[in-house]
């Protein structure tokens, strides 16, 4: 067993048994105290990073170093037969790594007065390996802290996640929460700032710091600017920056015109995907990135919902009046441009724009395309309303008893239908307890074409079967029929029959809600999408090296 924030080393040095505190310029100086054999407690990974995977040797050396800084060692004898033999060969990359160690470390080498013979002693060692041209180089870069050397430091700087005001039923934040887990569940160090509790202002004492990635959900912190009003704030924090978003990228055109350099974007629609690396080329690399949903921890329990929806209620026509207040040629363009989305559900808000524009001959360039897309938004806000409104109408007015969530609900002019119940509005934490005892959960896309909502998985964790509109992503993923139902926004008369079948058919539901649920679980949790998206920042690492030559 290890010693509480100790690090444990079993050397050959000494005695079986016999025990020694290490300083840290004790390992420093002397490589030999840290073999193979090293043990400590899992909750050190969080506080000084994991082993660096940037190194190709003496891994546990390095890693020492950094635990002697803020915790005590304590070399243990093993014997001969307790610990591996630690008088490796020695080799060019294991030179390497005690090089970055001294440029690391140089301060304290120059304090304690053993730098020059630190020195010495590497460049005696390049020779011994006929490599001292290349040595002395990477040496150099390590002492002055080239890129070389942020390659490898960076790797095991912590990662930072931003949780930003949050007013969507607590979403944003939960999913800030999700990755910052999964991240720790990957050894990953970790910051969590909450910007609606310390202000934006708190920021500022981000500045110079380094990031192995700074991650934000939806978040507009990306586009601060400083007093000068033309440095953006993350340009002074080094680290690639993700934006998770989760709605169509050409309503967040304000916000990306002041984005900051390395600055990349995760969409959950591929659709979207594309549409953002034609519009923002100034935006670096941009990663498909689907969302996950949350175990629910609930078993399986009454249900006491046939249909459940856990969504806002807008009212269209409140959209049609803003329309209606446009300038003439401004409003005949965006009232062809909802007949073409009303008459055309599945194809993408830019294609019926652009149908649009071939209507009246218009060839705008993609800059112009950009902010008469962007200024007619009310027309899809309108008719993403519309549909909800339809599809909740269909189901109602078919017989179909219909649980909705939050207090806008009573703002409905069906609000008194008598198949529909309105509930007061729920947090997250409320909805699983929802979907949990619904026996389908309707899902109404935001007219997203290729990419699906974190609303899918949830219920499909919670054991309820997902009704939802189509969509491509959803339709390669998930076997329809089998893991989830899904219905054609261009024929709405069969969502009627087709949920009422579903009712009729306990056996069905059972299938469908199992499937989903075993979907859901092994593939499409945070913890996976962790893993993913440190591959991702793993690949733009790699990218930017091969970019620059090195």
């Amino acid at each position: 067993m290890t010693t509480m924030n100790a690090v444990i080393c079993y050397t050959r040095r000494l005695p079986r048994g016999e025990e020694k505190e290490l300083s840290f310029l004790d390992i420093l100086l002397d490589d030999t105290w840290v073999g193979d054999n090293i043990q400590y407690e899992d909750s050190l990974v969080a506080e000084i990073g994991d082993k660096n995977t940037c190194l190709s040797q003496k891994r546990n050396y390095e890693f020492v170093l950094r635990a002697a800084k803020r915790f005590r060692v304590k070399a243990i004898g093993a014997g001969i037969e307790g610990c591996d033999d630690i008088s490796q060969e020695d080799t060019w990359e294991a030179l390497k790594t005690d090089c970055y160690v001294l440029g690391k470390y140089q301060q304290e080498l120059l304090t304690s007065g053993y730098f020059d013979q630190a020195v010495t002693i590497l460049l005696s060692r390049a020779v011994q390996l006929d490599c001292l041209e290349k040595g002395v180089k990477w040496l150099e870069k390590m002492i002055a802290y080239e890129w070389e050397y942020y390659e490898i430091e960076d790797n095991i700087g912590p990662i930072l996640i931003y949780k930003t005001n949050d007013s969507v039923f607590n979403l944003l934040n939960l999913f800030a929460e999700q990755i910052a887990a999964s991240f720790i569940a990957c050894r990953q160090r970790v910051e969590v700032i909450d910007v609606q509790k310390e202000g934006n202002a708190a920021l500022t004492r981000l500045i110079g710091r380094r990031f192995k990635a700074i991650i934000g959900i939806q978040t507009y912190v990306f586009s601060i600017m400083m007093k000068d009003k033309e440095t953006n704030l993350h340009d002074l924090v080094v680290g690639p920056k993700y934006n998770l978003i989760l709605d169509h990228p050409a309503w967040m055109k304000e916000h990306f015109s002041h984005a900051p350099k390395d600055y990349h974007l995760l969409i959950h629609d591929r659709n979207y995907l594309m549409f953002a690396n034609r519009f923002y080329k100034h935006i670096g690399r941009n990663y498909h990135f689907p969302l996950a949903g949350v175990s629910s921890g609930i078993g399986r329990i009454e249900k006491r919902y046939d249909v459940s929806f856990i969504g806002t209620y807008h009212d269209y026509r409140e959209r049609l009046a803003i329309i209606k207040g446009y300038e003439r040629e401004k409003r005949f363009l965006v009232a062809r441009y909802l007949h073409i989305m009303k008459r055309y559900p599945n194809i993408t808000a830019e294609e019926a724009f652009q149908r649009v524009l071939d209507y009246y001959g218009w060839k705008l360039s993609d800059t112009n395309f950009l902010e008469l897309f962007y200024e007619s938004r009310q027309a899809c806000f309108c008719v993403m309303s519309y549909y909800r409104e339809k599809i909740l109408l269909a189901l109602l007015d078919g017989g179909i008893c219909v649980d909705v969530f939050g207090e806008s609900w009573e703002k409905a002019s069906f609000a008194r239908h008598e198949n529909i119940t309105c509930h007061p509005g729920v947090i997250f934490q409320e909805s699983i307890g929802v979907m949990s005892a619904s026996k389908i959960s309707l899902n109404i896309m935001s007219w997203h074409k290729d990419g699906f909502t974190e609303r899918i998985l949830h219920a499909m964790l919670c054991r309820s079967v997902v009704l939802s509109d189509k969509s491509r992503y959803l339709t390669e993923v998930f076997e329809e029929g089998k893991e989830l139902v899904l219905f054609d926004l261009e024929e709405l008369e069969e969502v009627v029959q087709i949920t009422k079948r579903l009712l009729e058919d306990d056996k069905r539901l059972a299938q469908i809600e199992e499937a989903g649920y075993r979907k859901a679980n092994h593939r499409h949790l945070w913890n996976h999408r962790g893993k993913e998206l440190l591959e991702i920042i793993e690949s733009e690492k790699c990218n930017k090296i091969c970019e620059n030559g090195r």
